[in-house]
């Protein structure tokens, strides 16, 4: 007979807790108090497969303690909304809201993150797997802290299918090219408005963007940013970010959280900074790498994914139309390069630019890579919004209709707005148009005396 012990689990289906710890290790969720039996605690996982194997292979003499199965069994039910894989949603529903659930960009669609893995980031995480203070510290930030707290830090907006919809809709396309099972959820924040952050576990991540690169990159550049913090959660980095930030603070080596206690409040062993901060930040420039990479592969177009980081680099798309690029890589090129690598080293965590953009022209001539990416290129347009009225573009890109040729229309529904070309209305005296936000559909018709079509939207 299996004997009980009180133990703490996780509410949403992931099993005990670490010894002392108060999150659960795979989402961050406080555990609960339960008393349960040995051989049902230690199989969670198993039931959530098999949802209907509690009912036909539980052993009788659970039948006799209905307060042990009830929390269990409430413990992994699936999703109510999608089941869990999906066969609950429409066919044109991408992702369960309720669970996160994402939908494989083409059936059997699987994505092995070796194929955008820079091979130095690899090593940078295997040498961090091998240093044992390390492990402790993230074992530390995992179940000690969890996800709830540094999710708390940001002052930040969640995006969703109605919050900034057109930037929810290409993270998640984004995601979906990425190959990730689930969808993680993004924040906008002003706090930091020219950073990015992924944190979080490698089962449960969030990403934030700063407000500046919303307002500075749009469309495919802004798929390009977002398929990049798509990348650090599908190569695992989201712990890792996450253990930069408590150990090393957001600035380097000298903004520590070593000396403001906050390390020792994690785990009480005294590490010395040196030892514990520069893997990290080494692996943090290579991780940067990979995440480029992963842009370059969603967008496929290394002219663009080179101008937003040059954009990037100087914190504005519109002040990079006036630098003369040519003359600037020169700049660069004839710097000191073992001096540019001692000041990268010791101060910086991300790789200087010019470095960056050499990798990224690398990337774009790997067979491998670029073949992945042209056959996900056809899916990628496809499903992709149109361009965004109304939001200026960066240094290179296509230009907007003209206000002259077209005619401005305003959805009833969202309130987005679009232009259509007066040459698709000519001859017309009517015309269907799709919202691409909320997929409304106007109904555009001419005013007989008028000399061009005015828009009378109406919801069908």
């Amino acid at each position: 007979m299996a004997a009980t012990v009180a133990s703490f689990i996780c509410p949403l289906g992931h099993g005990p807790g670490s010894a002392g710890s108060k999150f659960c290790n795979m989402c961050g969720t406080q555990l609960v108090a339960q008393t349960a039996p040995d051989t049902v605690a230690a199989t969670p996982v198993a039931s959530l497969a098999t949802p209907a194997a509690p009912q036909q292979t539980a052993p009788a003499q659970h039948a006799t303690t209905p307060t042990v199965s009830a929390p269990a069994q409430t413990a992994v039910t699936v999703c109510a909304v999608c089941g869990g894989n999906g066969t609950g949603l429409k066919d044109r529903e991408d992702i369960c809201v309720e669970c996160g659930w994402l939908r494989p960009l083409l059936p059997g669609y699987q994505l092995d993150r070796s194929v955008f893995l820079w091979s130095l980031d690899g090593q940078a995480m295997t040498t961090l797997h091998n240093m044992s203070a390390l492990q402790a510290v993230a074992r530390s930030v995992s179940d000690k802290v969890g996800r709830p707290w540094i999710e708390a830090t940001f002052n930040g907006i969640l995006l969703g299918p109605k919050q900034l919809p057109d930037v929810w809709h290409r993270a998640v396309l984004a995601a979906r090219i990425l190959g990730l099972e689930s969808m993680p959820d993004v924040y906008v924040s002003g706090d930091h408005m020219w950073d990015t952050y992924t944190f979080g576990s490698d089962t449960s991540s969030f990403i934030v963007l700063g407000t500046a690169i919303l307002n500075n990159f749009h469309n495919d550049e802004l798929l390009f940013v977002l398929a990049r913090e798509m990348g650090h959660c599908r190569a695992g980095h989201a712990l890792w970010k996450t253990v930069v930030r408590f150990v090393a603070g957001d600035l380097g080596p000298h903004s520590s959280l070593l000396s403001g206690g906050m390390l020792g409040a994690i785990n009480p062993m005294k590490l010395f900074e040196s030892a514990v901060e520069m893997p990290l930040m080494a692996w943090s420039r290579q991780s940067d790498v990979t995440a480029d990479r992963a842009g370059l592969m969603a967008i496929g177009d290394e002219a663009l994914a080179r101008r937003v980081l040059l954009a990037w680099s100087i914190r504005s798309a519109t002040f990079l139309k006036r630098v003369n690029i040519e003359e600037w890589m020169k700049q660069e090129a004839n710097s000191d390069a073992q001096m540019t690598r001692i000041s990268e080293f010791t101060t910086s965590p991300a790789m200087y630019t010019t470095r960056r953009l050499h990798l990224l022209g690398q990337a774009a001539r790997e067979s491998d890579l670029m073949r992945w990416s042209a056959s996900v290129q056809p899916i990628r347009k496809r499903l992709a919004l149109p361009p965004h009225p109304g939001q200026g573009q960066t240094a290179g890109a296509a230009a907007a209709p003209n206000a002259k040729d077209s005619i401005r229309v305003v959805c009833d529904k969202c309130q987005a707005a679009m232009r259509i070309p007066y040459s698709v209305l000519k001859g017309k005296t009517s015309l269907n148009v799709r919202c691409p936000q909320c997929h409304n559909v106007y109904t555009l018709r001419s005013k007989p005396a008028a000399a061009a079509p005015t828009a009378d939207a109406k919801q069908q």
